[in-house]
């Protein structure tokens, strides 16, 4: 516990920059990833297929989602110059076996976290959104660890938005992701 405890807190000090809420940019939404691993980039950067720049017709998707920078008329989750390390890719699966699931998927509440512990093993609650660089970053360690022996539990919360109610609920003075808690094996 301990150790894991020491790794996830020098891996998120060190290498991570968070992805917080920035009440002077629009929402960062899932609308810009790919769909596929090896999706290819337009001349702006982004995936082809999203990229509101090559279609203007999808911009009022984006808009209608609050997903908008006023400053360079472009989707958030696209801006690169507001974001410059904006990752297209969708996330990636964990390895096959591990003790991973999703128990809010779309931003709902979640009264509880106990209740999906896993008793005699570490669990992970992972707080992230699809559109988290970081979040990414974090999932590419801790599959690496398990795929590598690790015995954990990931739980994972979406958070999708800031506004979201599991958001309001549990990250209320929370100013990035990823977040996680994370019980012993004892509970």
């Amino acid at each position: 516990m301990r150790t894991l405890l020491a790794l996830l807190c020098l891996l998120l000090a060190s290498t991570l920059i968070g992805c917080a809420a920035s009440p002077a940019h629009g929402k960062l939404s899932a609308l810009s990833l790919a769909t596929t691993h090896d999706w290819k980039a337009c001349r702006h950067g982004v995936p082809d297929s999203v990229c509101v720049q090559c279609h203007p017709n999808r911009a009022k998707a984006y808009k209608d989602r609050g997903d908008w920078c006023p400053e360079h008329s472009v989707p958030e989750s696209q801006c690169l110059k507001c974001h410059p390390d904006l990752d297209f890719s969708p996330p990636k699966a964990p390895p096959k076996g591990a003790d991973v699931s999703e128990i809010v998927k779309a931003g709902e509440a979640l009264p509880a976290l106990e209740p999906h512990v896993v008793p005699g093993r570490i669990t992970v609650f992972d707080f992230y959104a699809a559109w988290c660089t970081a979040c990414r970053k974090l999932d590419t360690y801790l599959y690496t660890r398990i795929a590598q022996g690790l015995q954990v539990s990931i739980r994972k919360i979406n958070i999708v938005d800031w506004d979201s109610k599991v958001s309001e609920q549990w990250l209320a003075n929370v100013p990035e992701l990823p977040y996680v808690i994370i019980y012993g094996k004892r509970g």
